[in-house]
């Protein structure tokens, strides 16, 4: 069987078609939220926002990769390899690090402006 590069993304496309508007809408929103922060504060409080969301998505990374495997059906007992384990992980700091970056601009809407 011969793979070409067109048919990887083909199918990458294929399995990604249904999440395509709700992920582009919360992308939209979000850009929304952040021309709304610029607008109203001029200025972003970086650390502090930084800090928060940070927070917020190790949290959330965390609750879903020990969370996976009942997603899946399986248990912790099934995991047998080092590839399953990282995967986990994997799969827990990428939903961490999207949900930090999702939640960044409603933080800085929220927080009080700074001098």
């Amino acid at each position: 069987m011969e793979f070409s590069i067109f048919g990887i993304l083909a199918v990458v496309l294929e399995l990604f078609r249904p999440i395509l508007l709700p992920v582009g809408l919360v992308i939209g929103v979000d850009l929304l939220l952040f021309a709304m922060v610029v607008g109203r504060h001029r200025r972003l409080n970086l650390a502090a926002g930084l800090r928060t969301a940070a927070g917020i998505g190790a949290l959330l990374g965390i609750s879903a990769a020990l969370y996976f495997p009942a997603w899946t059906g399986a248990n912790l007992a099934q995991l047998q390899s080092i590839v399953d384990y990282l995967a986990i992980v994997a799969a827990g700091v990428g939903i961490g690090f999207a949900s930090a970056c999702i939640v960044y601009p409603p933080i800085q809407l929220l927080m009080k402006r700074t001098a």
